[in-house]
């Protein structure tokens, strides 16, 4: 009798306590929308950067690597690569290939055939050739064949040269191994912030520049 007793009081009081409970008024749910606003809009930016960080991180990478199969094409082959005629396939990124692992992509087509006949595998060029935050420019689609990502600029009557991100709105395809002059890079909207990264030829390191002006 006494355990039944105990037991009606807690019902009561549960009961008490949840009618006593209230609920957010309508004041207090807009302020909760309005904090969570707030943080939102201040951890937004910070993705952002983060994810162009990366994108940056990669595409720097991706030009160190280019340099050095640069140089190893060099040294075995005592000159920088040629470049060809629009519409061809060949020039610095298809002479590269198998300097980068990419053998057997190089061997999926003939050099100096025409591009309108390349298959279909080769519409994308491999991730070394992808700068992330042009491709998010471009959209690039499977269907169609990617443009190219960075340029060659060769220097000192082609005893040397520059790499460079290519400049947004180049449409040469990347199987066809783009080519500028240094003005006509220099002059361009790049895609980090109208900027571009590159390399000096046979040197180490990734620089940056926009407006024309290297910056460190």
């Amino acid at each position: 009798m006494h355990d039944k007793k105990k037991a009606n009081a807690k019902s009561k009081n549960e009961a008490t306590a949840l009618k006593n409970r209230r609920g957010l008024t309508i004041v207090e749910l807009f302020v909760v929308l309005a904090i969570i606003s707030v943080m939102l809009a201040l951890f937004l930016p910070v993705v952002q950067s983060v994810r162009e960080r990366a994108r940056e991180t990669v595409c720097k990478n991706n030009l160190h690597q280019l340099n050095l199969g640069m140089a190893q094409y060099a040294e075995v082959h005592k000159k920088l690569p040629a470049s060809v005629p629009p519409g061809i396939v060949g020039g610095w990124t298809m002479e590269l290939l198998p300097f980068l692992e990419q053998r057997n992509a190089k061997e999926t087509v003939t050099m100096g055939s025409l591009i309108s006949n390349i298959p279909a595998e080769l519409y994308q060029p491999p991730l070394i050739f992808r700068c992330p935050r042009r491709s998010s420019l471009d959209s690039g689609s499977t269907q169609t064949l990617w443009p190219g990502h960075y340029v060659f600029v060769p220097t000192s009557r082609r005893q040397s040269f520059l790499l460079f991100d290519a400049p947004i709105g180049s449409q040469v395809p990347w199987v066809n191994g783009g080519e500028m002059s240094y003005d006509a890079v220099t002059k361009s909207k790049g895609p980090h912030l109208d900027g571009f990264f590159f390399t000096k030829g046979f040197q180490q390191g990734i620089s940056f520049m926009v407006n024309g002006e290297e910056k460190h």
